[in-house]
């Protein structure tokens, strides 16, 4: 049996549609919600009081610096029947680990890419994420595609609960959001979950970004952003410092180490984000045919090097692993999305587009998923 992420269509003003959500999913929304807070006590020991209370400092960046946000995150709350503060924990998932966390680190996570010229067959644009989570994480993916009023209808993957995670919009705008680390630690700011959604506001790449720097941040974050028109931006994203890297040769690849000029010497690369990095370009690059999405399902199976592999398996020292495996085609307007590891899962496809009002598609056509253990 194959299985696949949840689709749902809403549209309406924000807060409608943040009702809506609330109540398709509440029971999945509640159960992310316990298993965080779960998480954060065995990891910390700090009570769920505690990270609750943690959560509710971030209510203000969002209602002043994200009101459609904290709107809809309203409307969640009415339709779930959930407090707004257990909502807020989801919103600051990493932000209420990290405050109380006595070593203030995590986890590497994610593998990030966008192609498209002559790279790619009828010059389509791609972009991708393997999300690398906490595996329990891979329970709450959901697709849900929104039309608002007066903003770009869109596409996102999310997790029940958290109102971003990456998508792309009607305008051919693509965001995935990785993480990299901040030196000077993190602090007071809007979550950086919510920063995707800022960026799928806007009608290209470069406005894209701009939107998602406008605000105060409370950690750090990395965003490839990617449009239709073959713009290609990454931005590594400190708390109170920025670099941008261009696409090159129509290529874009990016890990969880710094790259940008501005930053060498902030960190050592850890081993196993090079290899991830690495890997991905080598196989991108490497291709004796134009790419197509079912090309870049088969590099994001891959477990080349071996537990430092692009398809992330836990392993000693790392309990991470590829959760969900996301491929957007901003030519078609549409994400490909493996539900768990992709090595042993189908892509399904999600499309933007509507039939008539409301309707839903989901099409599998994917038969190549492996069905035993990862390869070694």
């Amino acid at each position: 049996m194959v299985e696949i992420l949840p689709f749902i269509h809403v549209q309406g003003s924000w807060g409608e549609m943040g009702t809506q959500v609330g109540r398709m999913f509440a029971p999945l929304i509640e159960r992310h919600v316990d298993a965080w807070l779960q998480h954060v006590h065995e990891e910390t020991g700090s009570s769920r009081a505690a990270a609750v209370a943690t959560a509710a400092e971030f209510a203000s960046p969002i209602r002043e610096h994200a009101p459609f946000l904290w709107e809809e995150l309203e409307g969640m709350a009415r339709g779930s029947g959930l407090p707004l503060g257990d909502l807020l924990v989801l919103q600051a998932r990493a932000e209420v680990m990290r405050t109380h966390k006595e070593n203030r680190s995590l986890s590497l996570e994610c593998t990030t890419f966008a192609v498209g010229g002559r790279r790619t067959a009828g010059s389509a644009v791609l972009f991708g994420q393997n999300v690398d989570l906490v595996p329990f994480l891979q329970e709450f993916g959901i697709v849900v595609r929104q039309y608002p009023k007066e903003a770009p209808a869109t596409l996102l993957y999310t997790t029940a609960g958290l109102l971003g995670h990456n998508g792309l919009n009607e305008a051919g705008v693509g965001v995935c959001a990785n993480f990299i680390n901040d030196p000077a630690g993190w602090g007071e700011g809007l979550p950086r979950y919510l920063l995707s959604r800022l960026a799928l506001r806007e009608p290209s790449a470069e406005r894209a970004l701009a939107a998602a720097l406008t605000p105060p941040r409370a950690a750090s974050r990395n965003l490839l952003i990617a449009d239709a028109d073959g713009v290609f931006l990454d931005a590594e994203v400190l708390r109170k410092e920025v670099a941008v890297l261009h696409g090159s040769d129509g290529l874009l690849v990016h890990a969880n180490h710094r790259e940008a000029a501005e930053f060498q010497g902030y960190e050592t690369p850890t081993e196993n984000s090079c290899a991830r990095r690495r890997r991905l370009q080598e196989l991108l690059e490497g291709a004796t045919e134009p790419l197509t999405v079912e090309h870049v399902q088969s590099f994001y199976r891959d477990h080349g090097g071996s537990p430092h592999s692009v398809c992330a398996h836990p392993f000693p020292g790392r309990n991470i692993q590829t959760v969900v495996s996301v491929i957007g085609d901003l030519t078609a307007r549409e994400l490909n999305v493996a539900k768990r590891s992709p090595c042993q899962a189908a892509y399904a496809t999600y499309t933007l587009a509507t039939c008539r009002q409301g309707s839903l598609s989901v099409t599998v056509k994917d038969r190549s998923f492996e069905t035993g253990a990862p390869r070694a």
